[in-house]
């Protein structure tokens, strides 16, 4: 027998003789029962190896079994706030994040910051969770790590006091809070709340709850009033995303409203000084004198005939002013429509006494025939035609399309960086003028709290100063962005196509090819000038373009390029207001108001203050 099978049959043999101790089988049989060919161990070793390796991983998955809230609202209206979360892991976690809204809409268009203090972050147990704390956009992300959380049921306690969570009305107050969230992409299996306000408001209260994911009015919960304190619980599991919001009147003269300098400082939010103007207008013009500079294109802007090559409408427009605005996003539509993807129709949906414009969006070519889109027009199709579906409607892209939007705008940012237009792009510009912002003020703000100056002594010059800060450094922020000389260049070709635009006259027109007008329309809208752009066609252009349908614009129909443009502005209007629709929370409002009072239902899921939700890593 030659080496090479003396070798193979030794770790047959130790291969059988392995498999033999683990096994059932007696050892005294091993020889006479199990006469394993080497190759058929081999065999076996190779299968159990494949197996192993397409076996599909551990199946993860958790949900919140209880969320409980204890809450004391103090007699200034203050809120002492303690979350009791249970949470049941099957697989390997390591913790969660609790996201709490800080900023709703106020009155007039203005923005209500809720103050809140972090307290603790433990266990049930009382012992310290580590925890990071940010701030992203209008929400406290509290990012908790759980130690142990594999294949267990933990329980994470979360006390933090809110400054100013009472509102405050002309006859009465309201604690209107959103207990769990409406953010949770998990069921939660029980949700309760324990309200405790001061004595002097037994047997007064009024109270209401509401359920469901955000906007709805259900109330399948319970609210009992005991004294000074209401207690609420939910009938039934919440679904994803589903929540639990308690709301209470409380009569006037149980607990004090704020006095008008608390409520000034809360609106301001800040600390100014007298030298913050200066200080900012030093700090941002050394900045923007070493990175924010454009060079110089060494051409100056003159009539193009076109846009620059390689340049869609949505890029021209965001290179105006560096900035990506809703007529950029809705002026790719057009684009799309002219270039054969798509087709719009507009409807006129008649009721009784009221009639709703809508339009239709019918996908002519099939995702597979997507050749030449560029990433955000990609996105934007997909997220229109989800499924490859013939057509959509706009209004049913309501409160759905906005999660699109975001990606839309890196994107389009994303080409333009590609193509080698800046070198300081505006999102990094505005990183830049952030940490511009963030230094200028941590010395005022040290200053401040270590009692090395009072900035507030004055607080009409604070104020005064703060704006004129804020406006030096807007200004600055503005230019801030940065272009190459090829970025520089392509900015005065757009300009020079603008003016193009606004300047045509019919005689040049009469030369052109005789799709102009709709084929830089797109542009047109983009630039924001497509009035002067179909005033220069009116009377040149005498038919409808094949890719539009509405009212008036059938074919052997009177065309008339001015009243098309005036519709392509309408439809841009109605698409932004569609594709921006998103559910957030509101506190602008009363639960008990809205026409109704106390059971009149004026609240809803997902109103008031706090809220959120969270997510498990």
């Amino acid at each position: 027998m030659s080496a090479g099978r003396i070798g193979d049959s030794t770790l047959a043999n130790r291969v059988v003789e392995t498999l033999l101790a683990t096994s059932s089988v007696p050892p005294h049989a091993s020889r006479s029962h199990l006469r394993l060919d080497h190759k058929a161990i081999l065999f076996l070793l190779l299968t159990a190896t494949v197996l192993a390796l397409t076996a599909p991983a551990a199946a993860k998955s958790w949900h919140v079994s209880n969320f409980q809230d204890t809450i004391t609202v103090n007699p200034d209206g203050s809120a002492l706030v303690n979350e009791t979360i249970t949470l049941s892991f099957d697989g390997e976690w390591h913790g969660i994040h609790r996201t709490i809204p800080i900023e709703y809409p106020g009155p007039n268009g203005t923005n209500y910051q809720l103050f809140i203090d972090l307290r603790s972050v433990t266990d049930e147990n009382g012992a310290k969770l580590k925890y990071d704390s940010s701030t992203s956009g209008a929400y406290r992300d509290l990012k908790i790590y759980i130690p142990d959380a594999v294949d267990a049921t933990r329980t994470v306690e979360i006390a933090y006091r809110v400054r100013n969570g009472t509102r405050f009305f002309d006859g009465y107050d309201e604690f209107y809070w959103n207990v769990t969230g409406n953010d949770w992409p998990v069921p939660i299996d029980h949700a309760s709340a324990t309200v405790h306000f001061p004595a002097a408001a037994s047997g007064s209260l009024r109270a209401q709850a509401f359920t469901g994911v955000y906007g709805s009015a259900e109330r399948d919960a319970t609210a009992t009033v005991d004294g000074a304190s209401v207690e609420f619980e939910t009938n039934h599991p919440l679904p994803m995303r589903g929540g639990m919001t308690i709301d209470v009147y409380i009569p006037k003269g149980v607990l004090k409203e704020p006095g008008g300098i608390v409520k000034f400082f809360w609106f301001i939010g800040g600390n100014p000084a007298v030298f913050l103007p200066l200080v900012t207008l030093a700090a941002m013009f050394v900045l923007w004198w070493y990175v924010g500079r454009d060079p110089d294109p060494g051409m100056s802007v003159a009539p193009m005939y076109g846009p620059p090559a390689g340049i869609s409408p949505a890029e021209a427009g965001t290179l105006l002013d560096d900035r990506i605005h809703p007529r950029d996003i809705t002026s790719t539509i057009v684009d799309l429509a002219v270039r054969g993807f798509i087709r719009i129709e507009e409807t006129d949906d008649k009721g009784l006494v009221f009639h709703h414009k809508d339009y239709i969006f019918h996908l002519l070519q099939q995702r597979q025939d997507w050749r030449g889109l560029a990433p955000h027009e990609r996105v934007m199709m997909e997220n229109i035609f989800v499924g490859d579906v013939p057509e959509t409607r706009l209004s049913s892209l309501k409160n759905r399309f906005y999660t699109a939007v975001p990606v839309v705008r890196t994107d389009i940012m994303s080409a333009l960086k590609q193509k080698g237009i800046y070198t300081l792009d505006p999102e990094s510009a505005n990183g830049y003028s952030l940490g511009a912002a963030f230094c200028i003020l941590v010395p005022f703000a040290a200053a401040q709290f270590f009692g090395w100056a009072d900035f507030l002594s004055s607080v009409p010059i604070a104020v005064v100063c703060l704006l004129i800060s804020a406006v030096i450094w807007w200004l600055f922020a503005r230019e801030m962005t940065a272009k190459t000389v090829k970025g520089a260049s392509t900015h005065i070709a757009v300009l020079g196509f603008q003016e193009f635009m606004n300047r045509v006259d019919g005689e040049r027109l009469k030369t052109m090819p005789p799709d102009t007008f709709e084929k830089f329309l797109p542009y047109a809208m983009a630039l924001g000038v497509e009035h002067h752009w179909a005033q220069a066609f009116a009377g040149i252009v005498k038919d409808p373009p094949s890719w539009y349908v509405g009212p008036g614009y059938g074919y052997g129909m009177g065309f008339n390029p001015i009243f098309f443009s005036s519709s392509m502005h309408g439809m841009a209007t109605d698409m932004h207001q569609v594709f921006v629709s998103a559910p957030r929370a509101s506190s602008s409002g009363s639960g008990f108001g809205g026409g109704g009072g106390f059971g009149g239902g004026g609240g809803f899921s997902g109103g008031g203050f706090g809220g959120g939700g969270g997510s498990a890593f």
